[in-house]
């Protein structure tokens, strides 16, 4: 959000450099030096200790090449006495030697807002400690003093009056009243203690220990919002980057992909943030900062919103980071799926030699034999295993989310055209996510052409390039599908997208034309999904728990009863439950898969607080239990 109002700095250490960014000989230098970049872009540039800095003019057009920084001038890093400093004196490494001194635009410097980026770090601490955040309710204060109009204001970014939004939703939606320390009960030294222990905060952001520098005003360096970003604990980070990939695709904040969402695709998480430059009330500041998709933390800033930065900035942004990620260093999406490979069709598999290959995990090289003298080579690396059930032999295989598009997108398609199988891709998780069945943590899915073909032998770069580029990203709204040469309503042909990216089309060009009806969303957004209330599934939820409740205390260690839980009706998709709001979204409660993922998730509410809550197989084991009667038996968690 953006206000007026003086900066404050929560450190006597950088005030001189405040001091330096502001005052009229500050501008005299900036002035002597050059106009202000219109975007400067910082990021982690994967080396230990370097940085990557680079800044862009109005046109879009590099200033500067790419410089690597080194954030302190002794290589050991800083003095005792300077624990608690702002890195203010970098050193350019010997191939940098041509770039400009550091001024004003010194990403060492202690000169940019915070903005909404505090949020962020809230955020994070909530989900790391996993402590309650309740629904904030926004009231609509009546009156005209200014109190009641900036309270009103303030909401805006909330709710309407009448409503409440989610901790998810909040950070979408940069709802600033929810994430109020006070509100939140956050206590200033569990606060200190929790990031202090983190690596490279006493070091690099010494102030996000500060509770009091929680704040819009707050100025520090953009080099120091990095070491931030690179102290959140790693599960906290990769929730938070599933929520923000929600952000860059919501319909809500821009009618259509950016250039920005079309040139990185999924491989950035920003959290974006809007205020005004340091000692000038009048020009707005704003940017992003977050991580790529390996994990690496990046911000960037220039004139204008947050929003308005991005798309004005979208295509120098994607092209100065695109560059930098490799899929094979790229985080996965959470997941798994397994496969049934060859359903349709018997077949014998075999190893070296013509011999029956042996039942089990598999390991090395194979050739499964079907009829009429057909075969196909299976390589495996313990990913696959192999079952006799009545002479007939079944594969089975077992990948993460994204290794199962890329190995679609090998057997279907060619990977090396590189738009159509972007499109493709998103296409492929979209089905699968559409008409897989839910077994335990997994989605389970034929290998047949009634649904996807799946390569039995593992993705090549091309396929796995193709699938981390869009990683979370799925179409909302209408029964995706696609066919090799044929197009419908719903259904994307292969050769037609092939054509339109050898013609210059985009990705997301080519799903717009193929789906026109529907939306490009993020695959991890429990709070864009509405609840729509599934009352006979929470009068049979209501009718068990108290049995329930009486066994897995008993039994099961860590189990807090969840009070009332809410069931919403899943119109597709995954079940899965929002532990912050007390909810469950399922499809059904007919069959006993249904029954099942109810109480899968209901077991996840129970343990929301306890590490094995985490332990899918001993959550799937206890919902089998409880609704086949099986409950003789003791369970100890591991």
């Amino acid at each position: 959000m953006f206000r007026s109002g003086m900066t404050v700095s929560p450190w006597r250490a950088v005030l001189p450099l405040i001091a330096a960014c502001c005052c009229p000989g500050a501008e005299a230098a900036q002035t002597a030096a050059g106009a202000l970049p219109a975007l400067e872009i910082l990021w982690d540039s994967g080396k230990p200790g370097e940085l990557a800095w680079r800044t862009f003019d109005t046109s879009g057009a590099p200033r500067d090449a790419t410089a690597v920084l080194s954030p302190f001038r002794e290589t050991g890093g800083p003095k005792p006495d300077e624990a608690r400093r702002s890195a203010s004196a970098p050193r350019l490494s010997a191939s940098t030697d041509n770039l400009p001194a550091p001024g004003p635009q010194d990403p060492f410097a202690a000169r940019a807002p915070l903005g909404s980026l505090w949020k962020l770090f809230v955020y994070l601490w909530l989900l790391e400690e996993r402590r309650p955040a309740p629904d904030y309710v926004c009231t609509g204060a009546q009156g005209a003093s200014a109190a009641a109009r900036e309270h009103r204001a303030e909401e805006a970014y909330c709710c309407a009056p009448g409503q409440t939004i989610s901790r998810d939703a909040a950070l979408l939606r940069s709802c600033g009243l929810f994430f109020a320390p006070a509100r939140l009960d956050i206590d200033p030294q569990a606060w200190r203690r929790f990031w202090e222990v983190r690596p490279g905060v006493r070091t690099h952001a010494p102030w996000l220990a500060e509770l009091n520098a929680m704040k819009p005003e707050t100025v520090v360096s953009p080099a120091s919002i990095l070491g931030a970003l690179a102290a959140a604990p790693a599960r906290a980070r990769e929730d938070a980057a599933n929520v923000l990939l929600a952000r860059l695709f919501d319909a809500g904040a821009a009618p259509a992909p950016t250039k920005l969402a079309r040139g990185m695709g999924s491989q950035l998480r920003i959290k974006t943030f809007s205020w005004h430059r340091p000692g000038n009330p009048r020009i707005r500041y704003g940017g992003g900062a977050g991580w790529l998709s390996d994990g690496r933390p990046v911000w960037f800033a220039g004139e204008g919103t947050g929003q308005q930065v991005m798309a004005r900035h979208g295509a120098a942004l994607a092209a100065a980071l695109s560059g930098t990620l490799s899929p094979e260093n790229a985080a996965s999406t959470p997941g798994c799926v397994k496969v049934n490979f060859f359903a349709r069709y018997p077949f014998a598999l075999e190893q070296a030699g013509g011999k029956p290959a042996p039942a089990g995990i598999l390991r090395g090289r194979y050739v499964a034999r079907f009829s009429k003298d057909v075969s196909i080579p299976v390589i495996a690396n313990g990913e696959l295993s192999l079952t006799r059930e009545g002479g007939r032999d079944r594969i089975e295989g077992r990948f993460g989310l994204d290794g199962y598009v890329a190995r679609v997108i090998e057997r279907e398609a060619d990977a090396t055209q590189t738009e159509a199988a972007r499109a493709l891709a998103v296409v492929i998780r979209s089905y699968l996510l559409n008409n897989a069945k839910k077994q335990g943590n997994c989605l389970a899915i034929d290998d047949s052409s009634h649904a996807q073909r799946v390569s039995p032998n593992p993705p090549g770069a091309a396929a796995r390039a193709a699938a981390g580029f869009s990683a979370g990203i799925i179409l909302t709204g209408v029964p995706a599908g696609y066919h090799s040469h044929t197009s419908s309503k719903n259904r994307m042909a292969w050769t037609e997208a092939v054509a339109a990216g050898r013609a210059g089309e985009a990705w997301d060009v080519i799903l717009r034309k193929a789906f026109p009806d529907a939306n490009l969303a993020a695959m991890h957004d429990p709070a864009g999904v509405p609840c729509q209330p599934f009352t006979e599934a929470e009068t049979w939820l209501a009718a068990r728990a108290p049995q329930w409740r009486r066994i897995l205390q008993e039994r099961v260690r860590g189990f807090e009863p969840p009070s009332a839980p809410r069931v919403c009706l899943l119109p597709h998709g995954t079940p899965f439950s929002e532990q912050d709001r007390n909810r469950i979204h399922v499809h059904g409660l007919k069959t006993m898969e249904d029954r099942l993922a109810l109480t899968h998730e209901y077991l996840h509410l129970g343990l929301r607080h306890h590490p094995s809550g985490h332990d899918e197989e001993l959550i799937e084991r206890w919902a089998r239990r409880l609704i086949l009667g099986e409950t003789h038996e003791t369970a100890f968690f591991r």
